[in-house]
């Protein structure tokens, strides 16, 4: 897809972080632009900010865990708006974890695989079918992490495994897609190249009662970037960051280019997967990531 120009393109998590900025980025290239998130306040105010600016952006609050609400979504761009052209799976969250894996509890897995796994398969489910209807040139994009897709970090199992699953599903839907000789097709998104400045931290701010996380759990020390930064510095490690907009430009100049992989250049986190699947081939003891 060369030119994003009368596009109509929905966004996931678009309420703030990598979604809004990619909004933005598509809306500043002529796209029509709807953005989803289930922070109503935050959604609105975002929208408005960019309607401010003369741009053609809309909201709708929707939940990608739950399939009725993303049908609700499909249904409603279609009535109000046409074909969709782009699909930004970029909804996420990251469960508080602390616990070894064996003491995590049921609620954590279903929350974080609810938004992360099950919200991406939604939205396949939700609007796929509608643009393979519709015949015209169209793009799902995925968001991911390198972190599940490339190297498994032991600090996250629940965040980690959902982020593999995101990946698996990914590259069989571009195969199956590409098997059917589909108008579809699909790019996987690995924000990056270094901690993107985002609310993931803070994702509990979101979540359900009824996935309520365990009272008795300890207290985690990290709820933004900022906390991240000053823990690994009092530990002597430096780390970088990546805002948003470069995340959306760099995404979309790769989307302009077909590309299956979005996925910017990370030395040291090349050379952690580099080593897992040396240990892989060779039969060797798996070695722990070291991405710092």
């Amino acid at each position: 897809m060369k030119d994003f120009n009368g596009k109509l393109a929905v966004v996931t998590g678009g309420a703030s972080g990598v979604g809004f900025a990619i909004g933005e980025a598509l809306a500043k290239q002529g796209a029509k632009v709807v953005l989803t998130d289930i922070e109503q306040e935050s959604l609105e105010n975002s929208t408005a900010l960019l309607a401010n600016q003369s741009l053609d952006v809309f909201c709708k609050v929707a939940d990608v865990s739950n399939i009725e609400s993303m049908q609700e979504l499909a249904s409603w761009c279609d009535t109000e708006f046409g074909p969709v052209h782009l699909l930004f799976n970029n909804a996420g969250v990251a469960p508080a974890e602390l616990l070894p894996i064996w003491d995590t509890k049921p609620n954590d897995w279903q929350w974080a695989y609810g938004v992360n796994v099950m919200g991406v398969l939604h939205g396949i489910q939700a609007f796929v079918p509608r643009m393979l209807a519709h015949g015209e040139e169209s793009r799902v994009i995925n968001t991911c992490s390198g972190n599940g897709a490339f190297i498994n970090l032991p600090s996250t199992p629940i965040y980690t495994s959902s982020k593999a699953s995101v990946s698996s599903i990914t590259e069989v839907l571009k195969l199956q897609l590409e098997q059917a000789d589909s108008n579809v097709k699909v790019s996987i998104l690995f924000p990056g190249p270094h901690t993107v400045r985002t609310k993931l931290f803070s994702a509990e701010r979101n979540r359900p009662e009824e996935l309520a996380r365990d009272p008795n759990a300890p207290e985690h020390p990290i709820s933004s970037v900022e906390d991240m930064l000053e823990m690994m510095s009092s530990m002597g490690i430096e780390m970088e960051t990546t805002e948003p907009e470069e995340v959306a430009s760099f995404c979309l100049s790769q989307i302009q280019e077909g590309k299956y992989w979005i996925n910017p250049i990370n030395e040291k986190s090349e050379q952690a997967f580099k080593d897992r699947v040396e240990s892989i081939t060779s039969r060797s003891d798996l070695p722990n990531p070291n991405i710092f």
